[in-house]
């Protein structure tokens, strides 16, 4: 449990504390009518003196009193403990959601998505159940059988003795259950997580899933998974299922202890008939509780291995934020001596250049060579191991994330659209921007008419990452996004290159109308589209090779003249009848 009050902060665990109190009176009160059946149970099988009328009026009255003040308390706690408990987790889902925001992409680099998905999720379900459920069923099982304890001690110390007996035996089980799930439990949610993600991985690749005919068991690792889930799962309770029972039968054990100490004792006259039918009721019933107590700490244990996983990634480092608030007085970019390394591999290095304001800068060379990361490193994905990256002057780690990434607008290469409207999509480029304002962005971006010829134009909804648009459709919609923000640094990852003609000059077009009077950094694939380019970075293992315009670089003859050459050649590359014919054609 105390796993899961860690993943509240302070302020909420006093509302947790609270509501505990209030749930052990609760169950005090919920207890009381066994003190009271004891003693109806008394005075009708006292010999001597008459039944009392009276008492037992006085006792049924007292009775329903405390029914009255129980169920008030009980409507209360019940209430207390959900809300509670519901605005417990949502609070903290929000915080693992923000924490999640501020780590660097590192961390998303060595996680399975179905990971981070099973831990928002699953492992925060876990810890909800806990404290709406699990949490107040505990403390009854506990409150319920102490308080009827207290009023059979009352009644006769001996044989509420019986009554406990064979307790210190069954604790020990009940100890030891809860490391069998401790053990199995780590496994099999790490089982389940592994099926998650391979679900997540069959939904997203269906489409080539289909094309090679591997669905249904044919996808080995999906099928694999769930063996594996299903496997641990049946370890899991085959593990605990007889120590529970074992806990189980030793406490009812005890009642056998009741049954023999009370013959013995009446036969020796020690012990009235009241006494030992009272035993006999109340004493089996307070097996109940102790008995599901296995259960809930089953539960709870559970919980515990969920709250560790939701702790390890809090305690996760994100990218350290300045104290004090500072924007960009300019919006030039200059990388200064810059390495970064992924572990121990060097993706850049000693990387400097300078990109004044409103200019345009493209980055080019083999796949690998490091431009995304540049683009990456500027909108402060990751920090720099060595070296400085300055924007306005200011290195990028004395600006705050919301800062800089409000003064940065990036275009990625695969685009993601999220389930909603196509409206809303747009908007996410500006949230509180009007709908005068995402109309006049989708019409420069060139998609305003295809727009308008959806079942329900700005209102219909793309399905998942864009599934009902196209490649081109949903890179114009990713532009006017960017239109819409307006911000004054572009990072633009091209992505004309395997578009048709049409939306190719289309969104050629709406690129020309979004970088006007903006510092551009281009990640070129066409190299025909980065001729009129300011300066062009040439990379090649993390370093750069060559620098210039483009008629300069071409005179050096280097790679990026290797490079165009290539795309030259490629341009003119056609299918004959059995054969290609290579034309040298040159745009």
């Amino acid at each position: 449990m105390k796993k899961a009050i860690q993943i509240v902060t302070a302020e909420e665990a006093k509302s947790l504390k609270s509501m505990t109190w209030m749930n052990i009176l609760r169950y005090m009160f919920d207890s009381a009518p066994n003190g009271f059946l004891i003693l109806v149970l008394w005075e009708l099988f006292k010999p001597q003196p008459a039944l009392s009328t009276t008492k037992l009026i006085w006792l049924i009255v007292g009775m329903v009193i405390i029914f009255g003040i129980n169920v008030m308390l009980s409507r209360t706690a019940y209430t207390k403990m959900h809300v509670t408990a519901y605005n417990l987790i949502a609070e903290a889902r929000l915080r693992l959601g923000e924490h999640l925001r501020k780590l660097p992409m590192s961390f998303y680099k060595t996680r399975d998505p179905g990971d981070i998905t099973a831990l928002m999720l699953q492992d925060m379900d876990k810890v909800e159940i806990v404290f709406s459920h699990n949490y107040h069923d505990v403390i009854a099982a506990i409150v319920t059988p102490l308080v009827t304890l207290v009023f059979l001690f009352f009644v006769d110390w001996r044989m509420a003795l019986a009554v406990i007996v064979t307790v210190p035996l069954a604790l020990p089980v009940l100890a030891l259950s809860q490391k069998v799930i401790a053990y199995f439990g780590e496994k099999q949610i790490a089982a389940r997580n592994e099926s998650i993600s391979r679900m997540l991985e069959y939904v997203q690749g269906i489409q080539d899933i289909k094309a090679f005919n591997m669905t249904g068991s044919r996808f080995t690792r999906l099928d694999d998974s769930l063996k594996s889930l299903r496997d641990r799962s049946i370890r899991l309770e085959a593990g605990i299922g007889p120590l529970v029972i074992s806990y189980q039968v030793m406490l009812e054990l005890s009642f056998t202890a009741v049954l023999l100490l009370g013959s013995y004792l009446l036969m020796q006259g020690t012990l009235t008939v009241p006494v030992f039918l009272i035993f006999l009721v109340v004493g089996y019933a307070l097996y109940r509780p102790m008995q599901a107590l296995a259960a809930f700490l089953a539960g709870m244990r559970f919980m515990n291995v969920a709250a560790e996983r939701i702790l390890k990634v809090m305690a996760e480092k994100p990218l350290p934020e300045p104290v004090a608030s500072k924007a960009p007085q300019s919006f030039d970019i200059e990388f200064k001596n810059v390495t970064f390394r992924y572990g121990e591999n060097d993706v850049l290095r000693d990387v400097s250049f300078k990109t004044p304001v409103n200019s345009m800068t493209a980055l080019v060379g083999p796949s690998g060579s490091g431009k995304t990361t540049i683009t990456n490193l500027i909108a402060r994905f990751w920090d720099v191991n060595e070296g400085e990256l300055l924007v306005g002057g200011a290195n990028i780690k004395e600006l705050t994330t919301e800062s800089l990434l409000a003064s940065i607008s990036v275009i990625f290469q695969d685009v993601y659209l999220f389930h909603d409207t196509v409206y809303n999509n747009i908007k996410v480029g500006k949230p509180d921007a009007s709908f005068e304002e995402v109309v006049a962005a989708a019409q420069a971006a060139q998609c305003h008419e295809f727009i308008v010829e959806l079942s329900d134009g700005y209102e219909t909804m793309v399905g998942e990452g864009g599934s009902t648009l196209s490649g081109g459709e949903k890179q114009r919609v990713s532009i006017a996004r960017a239109i819409l923000k307006d911000a004054p640094i572009i990072l633009l990852d091209e992505a004309t290159a395997s578009l048709d003609p049409e939306n190719e000059a289309l969104i050629q077009q709406a690129i020309n109308d979004l970088v006007k009077s903006k510092t551009l950094i281009i990640i070129a694939h066409r190299l025909s589209t980065i001729v009129e380019a300011d300066q062009i970075l040439v990379l090649e293992k993390g370093r750069i090779v060559e620098r210039g315009k483009h008629d300069e670089l071409l005179k050096i003859g280097g790679l990026y003249t290797h490079l165009w050459t290539q795309q030259t050649r490629a341009r003119g590359w056609k299918f004959g009848s059995g054969r290609k014919e290579m034309a040298a054609a040159p745009s």
